[in-house]
């Protein structure tokens, strides 16, 4: 399990001063009703919000400026990624188990994915509606997964170390490989980290700001996408639940000189959104 980092792609800070609190609940907006005759019915959102609250005594004062320049927008940036220590997979929950919205052909269903090679197709399985799978025309046809948070490429900063492992039912295979296709700001690419089976680990290069996690199974036939793992920090592993990487926005600050000087008391809240105008 690595550190938090938090900020815009490219720019994240790493926070390694472990917090004095961690919430990271979400926001389900439950709300009950009861009957005269005494039964309940509960209404909530459909796609709960995550929340972020954070609290550090005594942080160092170049985490607490960099926390407090994100707070206040300093640099421009509405919205943040905050790569969670306590996140086993950065995938999308329905992204990680190969799973969509039936007949969707958006970012919560076949869009998640995408061929990154001339031959493959992924496409929606006609026995089972709302999972994915991807056909590999040959030794060639190679996949790519999509953050479902930006709707592009997943963000990173130069030093994050990335982990991705393939899907399961690739993983078996002696011909499978695996990349994670480091990229600047602009989408051009700069290197890979490549793995000669199906799991692949690498460090993000000076002036990465993006990262593609790909698979290759290395032979013909059609596979299930469920069990993908895209871990910031350590090594990803088979059959984790996603947790995704949404953008968030922060909702709140405290800024408060600790004892000894220069150090502060900071707690900063966070949201997921899905903009943040203003």
């Amino acid at each position: 399990m690595g550190n938090l980092w938090i900020g815009p792609p490219g720019a994240m800070t790493e926070i390694d001063q472990a917090a004095r609190s961690f919430d990271r609940g979400a926001d389900l907006n439950v709300t009950e009703f009861r009957s005269l005759g005494g039964r309940i019915t509960v209404t909530r959102s459909q796609v709960p919000a995550r929340r972020l609250k954070l609290a550090w005594d005594l942080l160092a004062p170049v985490h607490a400026r960099a926390l407090d320049r994100i707070a206040r927008r300093v640099d421009g940036s509405t919205t943040v990624y905050v790569v969670d220590p306590a996140a086993g997979n950065v995938l999308g929950a329905a992204q990680a188990a190969g799973r969509g919205d039936a007949g969707a052909t958006g970012i919560t269903g076949l869009a998640q994915w995408f061929r990154t090679s001339a031959t493959g197709t992924v496409a929606e399985s006609t026995t089972v509606p709302g999972t994915y799978v991807f056909t590999s025309a040959d030794a060639t046809s190679s996949v790519a997964w999509r953050s479902t948070g930006t709707t592009s490429n997943f963000p990173v900063s130069p030093g994050i170390s990335v982990s991705f492992r393939a899907p399961t039912a690739f993983a078996p295979l002696p011909t499978c490989t695996t990349n994670i296709d480091f990229k600047d700001a602009t989408g051009t690419y700069l290197s890979s980290a490549f793995g000669a089976g199906p799991l692949a680990s690498g460090t993000a290069p000076a002036g990465a700001a993006f990262a593609t996690p790909t698979a290759k199974p290395g032979a013909a036939g059609t596979w299930s996408l469920a069990g993908a793992c895209l871990t910031y920090g350590g090594t990803a592993a088979d059959g984790v639940p996603g947790d995704g990487l949404p953008p968030m926005s922060v909702t709140g600050y405290t800024d408060n000189p600790g004892r000894p000087q220069p150090y502060r008391s900071f707690s900063i809240d966070l949201v997921e959104v899905s903009g943040a105008a203003g």
